[in-house]
């Protein structure tokens, strides 16, 4: 990890990724085990964390959506105060690339997903600082994985070919900041909710 001086202050966007919520379409993992109905509940509960710490920090929001024709859907579950866009097609790289592709050259893009309950305000305020001094921000889970990523745009060279879904996306995630010579920052590691047990361990189920 490396620090360097202070540059101009940050003004940030999140991007929160989500997709519409639709009974076996989310959290399928966790719905194998606690059933369709019961996980796209906490799917619920989960995103609607995530846009309320957005929503604390006072950042610009966009929530980017999947699938492409939920759009309605999605500004009647979450309100019409956020501006809505379709995620690109492909794998989590591609969506991420396509959402950060879209940042104006120069500006600070944060990207995070709904499935990360202790996620608040004070992880994007610090995020956003951390990017005064750095150029790259992760949010590690304890997977092997990352809850937030960010940065100045463009970030090249940080999502194509990844390992996704695997434990060895931030430490790939890591060696592709060195190979490339990007500063980066690291917030406190947090927990994805992707099973019964890590809701049970978040104090989401008994």
């Amino acid at each position: 990890m490396v620090s360097a001086g202070a540059t101009r202050p940050v003004t940030p966007a999140v991007a929160l990724f989500l997709k519409a919520p639709r009974a076996g379409t989310v959290k399928t993992r966790l719905a194998a085990e606690i059933g369709d109905a019961a996980a796209l509940e906490l799917y619920r509960r989960m995103a609607g964390l995530a846009l309320a710490a957005v929503r604390e920090t006072g950042f610009d929001a966009t929530v980017w959506y999947a699938p492409a024709d939920a759009r309605d859907e999605m500004v009647g579950w979450l309100g019409a105060e956020c501006r809505y866009e379709p995620q690109v097609d492909g794998d989590l790289g591609a969506r991420l690339a396509g959402s950060a592709g879209r940042a104006t050259p120069g500006s600070v893009w944060i990207a995070i997903g709904g499935d990360c309950p202790r996620l608040v305000a004070a992880h994007l305020s610090a995020a956003a600082e951390s990017l005064e001094h750095s150029e790259v921000v992760l949010g590690p889970t304890d997977d092997g994985g990352y809850y937030l990523i960010g940065g100045r745009v463009p970030l090249p060279g940080l999502f194509t070919g990844m390992p996704w879904s695997t434990a060895a996306v931030l430490d790939q995630t890591r060696a592709r900041l060195i190979a490339l010579g990007l500063r980066w920052h690291e917030l406190p590691a947090l927990r994805d909710v992707d099973t019964a047990a890590d809701a049970r361990a978040e104090g989401l189920l008994p």
